[in-house]
């Protein structure tokens, strides 16, 4: 953020940029906890993956009913490779989200409002002026991102042949109303 003249003089001006340097602390240590939590996840996938390996190694059903017969696996066990030899690698992709999955994802929402918090915080510090001149950079910045994403549309389609929908849309409809005469 730039610093404005109004920075000190202004005392409501100094009260927003404590609060973002607040928000930036608070992000700081929000962002150790989501890579933590990442581990964590990153590391139950490849639990779940060992668990599957171990799963697939019995060639059937009955294989896996004597492993646990002969108490080679325990009855939890027994119950999860069972599931996981009939469903395949179905069930290590379709998983249903983890307790930590779900931590993650709640703490993405915070983190994004928080964010949003101190870049509001910030644009409040700003001067009249400066407020102008940002909001100016913002919309002619989203029109140059527009114009990429536009472009980018228009590369691929002209890669597989294909035209923009509303084009095509168009040509449908004029294909459409010559069938009909």
């Amino acid at each position: 953020m730039k610093k404005t003249s109004q920075q000190y003089l202004n005392s409501e001006a100094h009260g927003y940029l404590m609060e973002a340097k607040a928000c930036k602390l608070l992000l700081k240590d929000l962002e150790r906890i989501r890579a933590k939590l990442r581990r964590h996840i990153e590391k139950e996938a490849a639990d779940r993956k060992t668990e599957f390996e171990a799963a697939m190694e019995y060639h059937s059903e009955s294989d896996i009913q004597e492993a646990y017969g002969w108490d080679f696996i325990s009855e939890q066990q027994y119950g999860r490779y069972l599931e996981l030899f009939r469903q395949g690698r179905k069930a290590l992709d379709e998983h249903s989200p983890t307790v930590t999955e779900l931590a993650l994802s709640i703490l993405n929402r915070i983190f994004q409002d928080i964010d949003r918090d101190c870049r509001q915080c910030e644009f409040e510090a700003l001067s009249p002026e400066e407020q102008l001149a940002e909001l100016k950079r913002a919309e002619e910045s989203k029109q140059a991102w527009g114009q990429y994403i536009a472009s980018l549309k228009e590369m691929v389609g002209s890669m597989t042949g294909k035209t923009n929908d509303h084009t095509a849309s168009k040509n449908a409809a004029t294909i459409h109303k010559e069938d009909a005469k």
